[in-house]
């Protein structure tokens, strides 16, 4: 391997150490994330538990007012009742009376429906609540945990960040741009080794896509200090060994 080669190995190797962190710290970081948008649906969901139980006491409100006033109405049929003078006036009155009685009752049964339904409502929400300050709880040890990753990784992330930079000053500017977009490409995996399918016959393949890798590319890998790259995947060639049979 060239020496071009050797230091985009370096960095291809600095890379995957900084991703690896990079890539424990988001996800933890999701993980917190998440939660927090869990806490948040809870927290929404109490606030449209609340507006609904300002509602439901409103029309329980309403229905018992109504109901009051049923009971008005009834008191002074009673009194009506007891100064009618005739037959006929004492039969409609009654019936009015019976009437009111009826409509009385189903507007008490209609109180206790929406006072049952205030109840229910304030106990989800008094459940939600148990559960959010759980949930506030764990938030905080998430939040904890994502800053205690950090702090433990930031030296050595730093220091790798040096040994990036120091691996990529030894590169050429074109070839490491071509590093950087098979690495944007391939999620840091920038270089892939090629595999030789039979120690017998000169057949290659990139171990990135398992694409067959033309020979000339081969004989470039062995015979100088080149750069090649999958005519597939993109990824940057390298051989492991020398291989086992000689293309002319």
């Amino acid at each position: 391997m060239g020496a071009t080669l050797d230091a985009l190995h370096k960095l291809q190797s600095i890379e995957a150490r900084i991703r690896s962190i990079r890539e424990q710290l988001d996800s933890k970081e999701r993980i917190s994330k998440a939660h927090q948008r869990r806490v948040a649906a809870h927290e929404q969901k109490i606030n449209d538990l609340g507006k609904q139980i300002r509602e439901s006491q409103s029309n329980a409100d309403r229905l018992e007012l109504d109901r009051k006033t049923h009971e008005e109405h009834i008191n002074k049929l009673r009194e009506a009742l007891n100064r009618a003078k005739t037959n006929k006036e004492y039969a409609a009155l009654l019936t009015e009376l019976n009437t009111n009685k009826a409509d009385s009752l189903k507007s008490e049964d209609a109180v206790l429906a929406a006072l049952s339904k205030v109840d229910e409502l304030r106990k989800n929400q008094e459940e939600l609540r148990v559960l959010l300050d759980k949930e506030h709880g764990h938030g905080r040890e998430l939040v904890q945990a994502v800053e205690a990753m950090r702090d433990k990784y930031a030296d050595q992330l730093r220091d790798l960040e040096q040994q990036r930079q120091d691996a990529a000053d030894e590169i050429p500017p074109t070839t490491l741009r071509m590093f950087e977009r098979s690495c944007e490409r391939h999620e840091g995996e920038a270089m892939a080794i090629i595999h030789q399918s039979h120690p017998k016959r000169a057949e290659y393949t990139c171990g990135g896509c398992n694409m067959s890798v033309p020979l000339e590319m081969i004989n470039a890998l062995q015979s100088r200090d080149d750069v090649q790259q999958c005519p597939n995947c993109l990824r940057i060639l390298y051989l492991d060994a020398p291989v086992g049979v000689s293309v002319t």
